[in-house]
């Protein structure tokens, strides 16, 4: 049996990037997963609720409209979300009869919280353990200079304790290695599996709308995503008279971050600029997004994948990103522009290109369309390379 720490995925209806590859993973293991969230005050695994297998399965049943942060309309006081916590205690799994040797817990979301903190017990269970590293940002970003929390940085060393670990990129792989190094940790074995394209069926043919002189960004409110940056680009291309339209879609973020952002968009709206955001959206609302879009941007400073440049080149539309690091291993094999995300004259001199320039804006198209996908069957197999023992159930 596979369990599978959906905890993330299980709380709120959130779809951006883990939460969204967290139930594409569900759904290949099928029967032979068990999916399971971590109970926070007993320290220990549980099975989900009625409520939590739908947020799982089917995060947008309940869905109304755009939200700013959907986690907290599923888990800040619902009374879904209260009956989940008193009764989480009788679907508790004791850590003895959670793996047995023929187990696997698989652990794909995002740990840098108190689960860390149990994993010293994991020696004691059987089975095996396969951890997903997602990034090292808190280490190369931190908040303050040179000091990323100790949680974090437990959670890099903790990561020694499994008996794989999975990084989705590999300059991730690099990063965790490094440390591990430096810290003096004896490394489990790794794998770098890059994530697949989270739709389904074949990409539309449509050509990108040159027309609609429309932007899109997908991401977080956030200053590691770098929106200022790409604001103080636009308003620069629109005080030159080029007339487009620029669409934020993501969830809000840090507050502090969040505040800052929005007051800068609704500074440009009162000078009459076509900016908006569009919250966190269904995944409907997003693909129509992607359809009717001129180009896509990605002005993120620094990313452990990179998913959103993925699905703008899946569905043909050219991406305007960063060169460094894994951003230049998803985008530098067609479809896009590289730039110094950093440097708003460098963005704007792309976005320029890309807004005055139709059969640029078809080259690009084409070489996106050109290029090879990974779909989730592709994903699978890798997927069952890892967890070994010629394993038939990931489809």
């Amino acid at each position: 049996m596979i369990y599978l720490d959906v905890t993330s995925a299980a709380k709120s209806s959130s779809n951006m990037g883990v939460q969204r590859m967290l139930r594409g993973i569900f759904r290949l293991l099928g029967d032979a997963g068990v999916p399971v969230r971590w109970d926070y005050l007993f320290r220990r695994y549980s099975r989900l609720s009625a409520r939590e297998r739908r947020l799982l399965e089917d995060p947008f049943a309940g869905y109304r409209a755009p939200s700013i942060a959907p986690e907290l309309l599923e888990t800040a006081g619902t009374a879904g979300s209260l009956w989940d916590g008193l009764t989480r205690a009788g679907r508790g799994i004791l850590p003895e009869s959670l793996l047995g040797a023929e187990d696997t817990l698989l652990i794909p979301d995002v740990c840098w919280d108190r689960r860390v903190h149990e994993w010293k017990h994991l020696a004691a269970w059987p089975g095996r353990k396969v951890a997903y590293f997602h990034d090292a940002m808190p280490m190369r970003l931190p908040s303050r200079p040179g000091k990323p929390s100790r949680l974090f940085l437990k959670y890099m060393r903790e990561l020694g304790r499994m008996d794989h670990v999975i990084c989705v990129s590999r300059e991730v792989e690099a990063d965790l290695q490094n440390f591990w190094r430096r810290e003096g940790v004896r490394p489990p074995a790794t794998t770098v599996l890059p994530w697949p394209v989270p739709f389904s069926g074949a990409p539309p043919a449509s050509p990108p709308n040159f027309t609609a002189r429309r932007i899109i960004y997908v991401a977080r409110l956030k200053m590691r995503k770098n929106q200022p940056v790409l604001l103080e680009a636009c308003e620069q291309l629109w005080r030159e008279g080029h007339d487009f339209s620029l669409e934020l879609f993501g969830t809000a973020d840090v507050l502090t971050d969040t505040l800052r952002i929005l007051s800068r968009i609704r500074q440009l709206r009162a000078r009459g600029r076509r900016v908006a955001w569009r919250r966190h959206v269904s995944d409907g609302e997003l693909k129509q997004a992607y359809q009717e879009c001129s180009f896509t941007v990605f002005p993120s400073k620094m990313e452990g994948f990179g998913l959103p440049v993925l699905e703008s080149l899946w569905f043909g539309r050219p991406v305007i990103c960063g060169r460094n690091g894994v951003l230049g291993e998803v985008s530098g094999q067609g479809g896009c522009l590289q730039i110094d995300q950093n440097n708003p004259q460098e963005l704007a001199t792309a976005m320029r290109r890309l807004l005055t320039d139709e059969d640029e804006l078809k080259r690009l198209s084409q070489e996106a369309r050109q290029r090879p996908f990974r779909i989730w069957a592709d994903y699978g197999r890798d997927l069952a390379g890892v967890l070994g023992n010629g394993r038939k159930e990931v489809r």
